[in-house]
């Protein structure tokens, strides 16, 4: 139970503070924690004055006209009763740090006239990598490589040591700094264990890329470490129950790097990197297509030591005979076997409208080899394709579930976190594999069968959609206008056109515009002739359609095309034709009366 005379002290004494303000200060004391230290080593300058002060009091901008370099500041206050003694203290904890070996002096301080003694810092050099380490809290850095190509990437590991006889309160650990560079992390932190002199420290690994922008001799600067351990030899105040901490901080090896500049014979888009490899793929892999057959064509581009922001877009050229929607690239990158995997991946839907042979070009795309400092060329070989009449009248009209799956199929490697590649592959220059596995093989033959089964559904269905088609269109035929004449067969059966276009279903939206197009004008052999025949406005929503039904992310479903603007259209156009028929003639009466 609390004695009662002594609450009534410990009140008094409250009170007392309270009232009697700022106690002058007699004393004013300087010291650090350790002496000698090393370079780049942290440690905490602590400046003691015996009374409750202000802490803007005391000016500490001295220090920054000093050799070292200066880290956070920690203040506090303490108020103490000793045998019937009042004492009360303010403190300040600065870290500092010193770069070169020497002395270095921390210069004296002052409050209200008191003044601190100088204190003489023994600066000594860094033990060299591999030497015994008896830090509580350091840093060890590894870089690769130090002599890069303006913005080739460079690769720096940085492990954090903790002891266990650390009981870390709270901290964070900075990125490293060089002058105009892009500067990432990749991937989490690996958390892990190491073994040191009998002592196993906790290990914290972080990797991050450096990507410099411009040439010239550069110094890479360490990560830094700032936090708070407990402080176990500290003494408590009588009347406080709070844990007490102290400032820690740490910081490796800097490093020096040379950049080199593009070299002035260089053409093309500047990709600096120890190897690039460019790969396609085929959906599907034939030479030989109909007219109106969407193909989808997907490039992979590799390269080591490079950002994926570096890699440039692949750039194709076709022939006349083809349409291209393309699809939006996606990039993504990963550490592995001590290396940088960048990798864009693109893909474009290809739709011949006119049949023949034709020669795809060959394409190419320049790098820089920063290991024997010469430029290449990754290249995709010529290739020839066949294309024969469509089977089905004026285009082909593809399943939409089976251009669904395959799409889906096409997208999987650039949602990927990984490239495909192995790196151990491209370190070797050895062609990079298409990735084929047992999996994958039965993958493949259980999406055949799907597609297979798919296909029979799909032509089962259009079968019955053709006969019920055959039988309207009859019906249609024999329809009487308001006029007595019999109504022509040019509008079909349009009711199904604008419940497709409204209801935006891509795929049946295209098929009933082909066949609106063979059955408004006959006399017309292919899609592409019908096309100049209508308006811009038509001609641009049809050109819409086309581009989201070809898309690897097209599905029938999809709400993302919206056929109001076809509907409108076409509605715009049947209006004019109307319009024309009904207009009376300006020549006179062959036969008059």
């Amino acid at each position: 139970m609390v004695n009662v005379k002594t609450l009534l002290i410990v009140v008094f004494l409250s009170l007392f503070v309270s009232f009697t303000g700022q106690a002058s200060v007699t004393k004013l004391q300087a010291s650090i924690d350790r002496n000698p230290v090393m370079e780049r080593e942290p440690f905490v300058l602590k400046i003691e004055a015996d009374g409750s002060v202000n802490t803007n009091d005391l000016d500490l901008s001295l220090l920054n006209k000093t050799t070292f370099r200066v880290g956070r500041t920690a203040t506090g206050s303490q108020t103490q009763l000793i045998n019937g003694s009042l004492s009360r203290s303010t403190t300040w904890s600065v870290q500092l740090v010193a770069d070169s070996a020497g002395k270095h002096i921390i210069p004296p301080f002052e409050i209200n006239g008191v003044k601190s003694e100088p204190i003489t810092v023994t600066v000594v050099k860094a033990s060299q990598q591999g030497t015994s380490r008896n830090e509580s809290i350091y840093i060890e850095n590894t870089i690769q490589p130090q002599k890069v190509y303006v913005q080739q990437s460079i690769k720096l590991t940085t492990k954090l040591f903790i002891s266990p006889q650390v009981e870390l309160q709270s901290g964070r650990l900075s990125e490293p700094s060089l002058e105009d560079a892009i500067i990432k992390q990749h991937g989490k932190d690996k958390d892990a264990t190491e073994i040191i002199n009998g002592i196993r420290y906790r290990v914290i690994e972080r990797v991050y890329t450096i990507t410099p922008q411009s040439s010239g001799n550069f110094k890479i600067q360490s990560p830094r470490f700032d936090g708070d351990v407990t402080n176990r030899n500290s003494r408590r105040s009588s009347f406080s129950s709070f844990i007490q901490s102290k400032p820690v901080a740490a910081e490796g090896q800097s490093f020096e790097v040379e950049v080199l500049p593009i070299p002035a014979d260089y053409q093309g888009s500047w990709l600096p990197s120890d190897l690039v490899q460019l790969n396609e793929e085929w959906q599907p892999d034939t030479d030989t297509v109909e007219v109106g057959e969407p193909i989808t064509r997907t490039f992979t581009l590799t390269a080591l030591n490079v950002s994926e922001e570096q890699l440039p877009e692949i750039k194709t050229n076709y022939p006349d005979g083809f349409n291209i929607y393309p699809d939006k690239s996606e990039t993504h990158s990963v550490v592995r076997n001590n290396a940088l995997v960048s990798q864009r991946v693109s893909s474009e839907a290809i739709v011949a409208n006119q049949p023949g042979t034709y020669t795809l070009p060959e394409i190419t795309v320049n790098w820089f080899n920063a290991k024997i400092r010469r430029q290449q060329t990754a290249t995709l070989p010529a290739k020839t394709i066949k294309v024969v009449p469509s089977s089905s009248g004026i285009a082909a009209v593809v399943a939409p579930q089976s251009q669904s799956i395959q799409s889906n199929d096409d997208c999987a490697c650039a949602e990927s976190s990984e490239p495909s590649e192995d790196v151990n592959q491209l370190n070797n220059n050895v062609q990079v594999s298409s990735g084929v596995n047992i999996g994958s093989l039965y993958l493949s033959k259980l999406s055949t069968i799907v597609l297979i089964s798919l296909g029979w559904l799909g032509f089962i269905i259009t079968l019955a959609l053709y006969i019920r088609l055959i039988k309207q269109n009859k019906r249609t035929a024999h329809t009487v206008s308001t006029n007595g004449q019999p109504q022509q067969n040019s509008d079909f059966n349009i009711q199904e056109l604008k419940r497709a276009c409204l209801s935006h279903q891509t795929h049946q939206a295209h098929s009933l515009i082909l066949q609106w197009a063979k059955v408004h004008k006959p006399e017309v052999k292919n899609f592409n002739q019908f096309q100049q025949y209508i308006s811009a406005e038509l001609r641009e929503a049809i050109v819409d359609l086309e581009r989201f039904k070809y898309s690897p992310q097209s599905t029938e479903n999809s709400a993302s095309w919206n056929g109001e603007k076809l509907w409108a259209a076409i509605k715009m156009e049947r209006k004019v034709q109307s319009k024309a028929r009904n207009k009376p003639s300006s020549l006179p009466p062959l036969n008059p009366s």
